[in-house]
This record gives C-alpha cells, structure tokens and sequence, in this order.
C-alpha cells in the first residue's frame, strides 16, 4: 500500500502540470490528458478495472459521428435512400448505414430488393413510391467529403456502409427486431424474412455463422416496459437476453435510448440486468443509441461517436466489436423527461478517458455537460456537476460486478460503456441461467409463413391486446 501511495503521489505531480482546457469537437482528433484528479481516495482493496477504451490512441484517433440504423422507403420510411444519404450528409454524419426491415443494405446508387408486401403495409410512408438512390457521380463526392470540411481543412467524407438490414423485419404481436452488419458477401442473412416473435437467436446464429455481427434493437419494446420499468426486470428476460450475448459472441450489444416516438424509454435497466448476468462470465454487452428514422427530421435524434484510428469498414467493425464507442441521444426521456428535446444543441462528447489500476481510477475531459452519473449494478453510486473522475475505494460498499457512466447536458445524454471490475482476492457465486427458446427452430419456417399472412393485420393486433400482461407473456 506504500508503494502504491509513493507512485500516486508522484503520478498526482506529474499530472498537475498537464492542466488543459477541454476543446474538442467530435470530428477533430481528440486530445490526450486527463485533467489533475486531486486525491487518491485510500481504500480496503485493490481492484482490476477492463477498460473498453483502452487500445484508443487518445489525440490521435477521432471521433466519427455514425448512424448504424435508420429507414428508407425501401422497406416502410418516408425519404427515399438518395434523401436519407444526403440529410445525413448534412448533418454532420461521418458513417451512415441504412438498415432497412427485411433488405439487405447495397450501394447507394444502387437500388436494394425489396419486400413488395411490406412497403405495402406501410403505405402510409412509402406510397408504394420510386426507390430513388444517388448518381454514381454524387455517391463519388459524398465519399470524398465534397463540400465538407473537418475542423483542420481536410474533406470530411461519409463511409458508406453496405451488407446492413434489419432482420426480423415485422414480427407479429411485438417487435424483435435486430440489426445485422458485415456478412460475407452471397451468404447475407434476413433478406425478407419477416420475423418471429421472441426469436433473435436464430438470427445471431445465422448471422454469425455468415461472419458477421449483430446487435440487438430497442429491446424494451418486446419485453413490453415502453411505459413499465418493473417489466425490465422481470428474471424471464434478463435469463433469454443473456443467454443471446453468452452463446453469440457475434452479438455484441443492444440498444439502451430508443428516442421518441412508440419504442421504450426503460432499455438502459434491461442493459444493467444483462450486465449483472453476464459480466461474472466475462461476457461485457455494449450500448448502442440510433435514431431508427423513419422521417427526414428524425436522423439526427440519437447517433454513436465511434473512436477509430481511421474511417474505414475494418476500423467501424473493430470499434463495434470492442465497445470503444459512446452512445448519444438527444431524448432521454427517462433522464431528461418526456417533453426533452436538445437537438438544437451538442450532446456530451468525452475528449480523452483514463483508466489508472494502480490509483484505481477512472477520470475523464468532456464538454457540453452539465452534471455526471456513476452506475454500478444498475445503481447510482455517485453523481455530481464536475465528478469526471471516480475513485472505486471511495465506494466499495456500493460496487458490483462493473461501474459505467452518463453525462446529461442541453443537448441530450451520453452513455459510456460498461467497466468491468473485480477486487482481488474477491470471488463471487456465478448468476443461475437456464436455457431459453421462444420459438422451437423447427416450427420457423411455419411461422414465417403465418407472419408474412398475418403479420401487421387486424387479426394480430387483436391477439397482443388481448394477451398482453396474460401469463403468455411471462
């Protein structure tokens, strides 16, 4: 304990001459000191701490403003893909990937297969209308950063993000959507598959098979918590979402702020239940915001900052794969309120991040915030205006099995990913899984049938209503 006391001491020194002010913007590189931390709290016990950031070269990488899930008229939207390219070009976006229901991403001037029978569903959006997609010569300008300009001068390209769908694209009764990403080319899975209720592992089998990888979308609204948070809760649950992440390594998250309109505002308790379960086995989940747009003025509602040493597939995948990403919402209605709105500002961006094992710290610089929130299990353990650090032995009482944070500002909330922690010498009794099967795989193709006859019809919002909250649902 000396010996850790001497070096902090020294470290705590060194530090205090690297006071910087925090200026970075999301699509400069980011900087690469961590503001003075002034004490080193002394505690009981010595703790590893896995940090999901820890390969990113802070001030050297940058930070890429990504869309990973939003609509065309392709599937059931309103803009046409040529629309939805150019709007998120001009808000900033620096990685879009169009994931329609049921159609496999493609170039964007190309026109995707569609789904006839499920933009018919939706006329409403779609009018059944042309699939208008970019000219060769426009996709060519938007991936070169024509007409944008990063903060240094250089030409702020979008990475285009094809071999992207929805899958599970109408599910009868309730949604159990997830999005699929990085598929060998000619084994892409989901193509006009419609779904079934309660059946992601089918697709995250599928879809790792097919080497790529998935994550799971606005879970909340299967489980039924849109306006219940006990219902994220509930053990049946948290036991199937776990056992997806624990048998599919390829699924490597799901999504915590599903915005506006009818999804739920309760994922971020199904995300802490998860993390309870599945962090004994060494299992960590990351979280994912999108906008889920399915109008041109709701691209910009929710997006991830991706931290990647490049603006390429291969690095997106890595980033995705390795949690070193933050999550950002304009709406956090169970944060903010229902009525919040801050997309007419920035949201929360962290500039640099530090893990020390040896002070057992986590300590951070970010800008456009006004107040913190350190979770652990699922629990607020400490909060504050300026708390950008957390000292894990002024709080050992109150930690579990992982800490995380969020940042609440005028423009909406950010989420960091979660930190595994462990004290040494500590073991703990592993969480009681069972297995867990909605659906029996050999009755798939039936169901597929049924839904593409009786999905989004009278008949099936007949059934939900009247079974919901019935023990079918338990």
């Amino acid at each position: 304990m000396k010996a850790k006391k001497t070096i902090a001491i020294v470290l705590a020194v060194i530090m205090a001459f690297s006071i910087f002010t925090i200026g970075a913007s999301a699509s400069s590189p980011t900087e690469n000191k961590v503001n003075f931390i002034p004490r080193d709290v002394q505690g009981n016990k010595n703790y590893t701490i896995e940090n999901p950031y820890k390969d990113v070269k802070w001030g050297a990488w940058r930070a890429y403003k990504a869309s990973l899930h939003s609509h065309t008229n392709a599937s059931d939207a309103v803009p046409t893909i040529a629309q939805s390219v150019e709007k998120h070009y001009e808000l900033g976006f620096d990685i879009l990937a169009i994931s329609d229901h049921a159609v496999i991403g493609v170039p964007w001037n190309k026109i995707p297969t569609t789904v006839p029978l499920y933009r018919l569903f939706k006329f409403g959006n779609t009018k059944m209308g042309n699939v208008d997609v970019l000219t060769d010569e426009r996709r060519n300008e938007i991936s070169a950063g024509v007409g944008r300009r990063n903060e240094d001068g250089t030409p702020q390209p979008m990475l285009e993000v094809t071999g992207a769908a929805e899958i599970n694209g109408a599910t009868p009764i309730n949604d159990t959507h997830i999005n699929g990403f990085f598929m060998r080319e000619g084994e892409e899975y989901g193509q006009a598959r419609m779904g079934v209720y309660g059946d992601y592992e089918t697709v995250a089998e599928k879809v790792g098979e097919a080497g790529g990888i998935t994550f799971l979308d606005h879970v909340g609204e299967y489980v039924g918590c849109e306006n219940d948070p006990e219902r994220a809760s509930q053990p049946y649950y948290i036991n199937k979402l776990s056992n997806i992440f624990l048998n599919n390594p390829s699924c490597v998250g799901m999504d915590v702020n599903s915005g506006v309109n009818n999804h739920t505002k309760y994922d971020y308790i199904l995300w802490d239940n998860v993390l309870k379960t599945t962090i004994p086995y060494g299992r960590n989940v990351y979280a994912f915001t999108f906008s889920d747009g399915h109008k041109i003025d709701q691209y910009n509602r929710n997006y991830t900052y991706m931290l990647m040493p490049e603006l390429t597939t291969e690095a997106l995948r890595t980033s995705m794969e390795t949690g070193a990403f933050f999550a950002c919402s304009h709406y956090a209605r169970a944060d903010l309120g229902d009525e919040f709105n801050g997309e007419e500002y920035e949201t929360p961006y962290v500039s640099v991040l530090d893990v020390s094992q040896e002070r057992d710290t986590i300590s951070f610089n970010a800008q456009n915030f006004d107040y913190v929130r350190w979770y652990s299990d699922g629990e607020i353990i400490a909060e504050g205006e300026n708390l950008t650090y957390l000292d894990l032995n002024a709080y050992e009482d109150k930690l579990g099995c992982y800490v995380r944070f969020t940042l609440t500002g005028p423009g909406g909330i950010l989420y960091s990913q979660a930190f595994p922690i462990n004290a040494a010498g500590e073991t703990h009794e592993l969480p009681t899984l069972i297995p867990t099967y909605d659906v029996p795989k050999f009755l798939r193709g039936l169901a597929d049938t049924m839904n593409v006859l009786l999905g989004w019809t009278p008949i099936m919002a007949a059934i939900r209503y009247f079974l919901w909250g019935t023990y079918w649902w338990y």
